[in-house]
């Protein structure tokens, strides 16, 4: 399988790839949604916590990083995060998941090498929770649904509090703003401004 490699046509079908399968949800969200989503997030929360000091050559890295993160789903498809999680406790080091991913896309897995361990790294993976939990919230339906967006709020938590521990001189706090603007708990719902808008004739 070493010489099956992520091409354009590969990555021209992001848009019909579809996520949580296993969770009942009234729409489906496609790889390229959740991408361009985890970019945008990715974008706004390294300016909430990092400001504009990072060279441009980092933050074009990041921000490639998480614009093409789950793309080796597009050969594999989306597997439950439990299921992954199952898979690497059983294999250990061994993650077969891990390695098809290197073998069929080595830049996105050089790209997260790059990042390991870096704060940078974890403001994706908060990203790429933010987008899932706000996703499953909204859309999902159900009992199942709701469980799993009350974990998926759980797990972004937990994840905040890693990001304290590790870099404790960073100010995290803007995770949880943002998030509870996405959500429309805060900050102005433009779409209703915009519809009480009074023409200017």
């Amino acid at each position: 399988m070493n010489d099956v490699k992520l091409n354009m046509q590969d990555i021209a079908r992001a848009g019909h790839v579809t996520r949580w399968h296993s969770v009942r949800c009234a729409r489906n969200q496609t790889l390229a949604e959740h991408h361009y989503l985890v970019t945008m997030i990715t974008r706004e929360l390294m300016m909430r916590i990092l400001g504009d000091a990072l060279p441009a050559e980092t933050r074009l890295l990041v921000l490639e990083y998480a614009l093409t993160h789950d793309a080796p789903e597009l050969l594999t498809g989306d597997l439950p995060s439990p299921l992954k999680r199952r898979i690497a406790e059983i294999t250990g080091a061994d993650d077969p998941l891990s390695r098809i991913e290197r073998e069929i896309a080595p830049e996105i897995a050089a790209r997260k090498s790059a990042l390991a361990g870096s704060a940078l790294a974890l403001i994706v993976k908060l990203a790429d929770l933010m987008d899932g939990c706000l996703f499953i919230h909204e859309e999902g339906i159900g009992r199942h649904a709701a469980m799993v967006a009350q974990k998926s709020e759980i797990a972004l938590k937990h994840k905040i509090e890693e990001a304290r521990a590790a870099f404790p001189n960073l100010d995290w706090s803007p995770v949880m703003e943002l998030y509870s603007q996405m959500r429309g708990e805060s900050g102005a719902d433009n779409r209703f401004l915009f519809e009480r808008a009074q023409p200017t004739e």
